[in-house]
């Protein structure tokens, strides 16, 4: 007896098509959006020591002209110096043992802005061409307290543990602000200590040339 053919299989086929084609989309939409998510923001111009980024479960050794993107953790060694050039040519350099990010970087963007994060360590920020920021706050966010930027050169981190420590190099000034209060560092060498995240920031001091001394040296590169 001749069998006849099933009626169902152009229905399989046409299934199986549009189910192919559903999964390439989604396949290039993850691949648009993973690619839209990952933004450079600037890049490694001097390293010394042991650096490295990391994303997600991705970690990369950091070198000079290595890429920046934004949401990078940066972590850097024992021992370890690294310098970034952000692309408004602000220039942050890490010390040893630091953990920092770039959470936010609206380049170009109207009401844009930077927040980069400092978990651990220490680092200098010397701010470039804020013009191009449109306004927008250029802030460091501390597990103690926000500190934000108005076109300056400044250094900030742990010289003690569980303090963080603020001194304005050079510039326009700088703000820390948390849950107690608001303060802000005008004149060039002063700084000040905040030790807790709900207690106001106390008023600038000018710093000891001891001091100051302290904090140059956990970014400073070896010659």
């Amino acid at each position: 007896m001749q069998m006849s053919r099933t009626p169902f299989a152009p229905f399989r086929s046409t299934a199986l098509a549009s189910i192919l084609a559903a999964l390439v989309f989604s396949l290039a939409a993850a691949s648009a959006a993973f690619a839209a998510d990952v933004e450079t923001v600037g890049h490694v111009t001097r390293t010394q020591g042991l650096s490295y980024a990391v994303q997600g479960s991705v970690l990369k050794e950091l070198s000079p002209n290595a890429l920046i993107n934004r949401k990078d953790v940066l972590r850097t060694g024992p021992g370890a110096r690294l310098e970034i050039t952000l692309l408004d040519e602000t220039r942050l350099t890490l010390g040893a043992d630091t953990e920092f990010s770039v959470e936010r970087y609206d380049l170009g963007r109207q009401d844009g802005g930077v927040l980069l994060k400092l978990t651990k360590g220490a680092f200098r920020v010397a701010t470039g061409q804020l013009e191009a920021l449109r306004g927008g706050p250029f802030e460091v966010s501390t597990p103690l307290a926000t500190i934000g930027i108005r076109g300056t050169d400044f250094w900030g981190g742990y010289l003690a543990a569980d303090e963080i420590s603020v001194l304005l190099i050079s510039g326009k000034g700088v703000y820390i602000v948390n849950d107690g209060g608001r303060a802000e560092i005008v004149r060039p060498m002063e700084g000040l200590t905040v030790r807790s995240a709900t207690a106001p920031p106390p008023a600038p001091s000018m710093w000891s040339p001891d001091k100051r001394q302290r904090a140059f040296d956990t970014v400073a590169f070896g010659k």
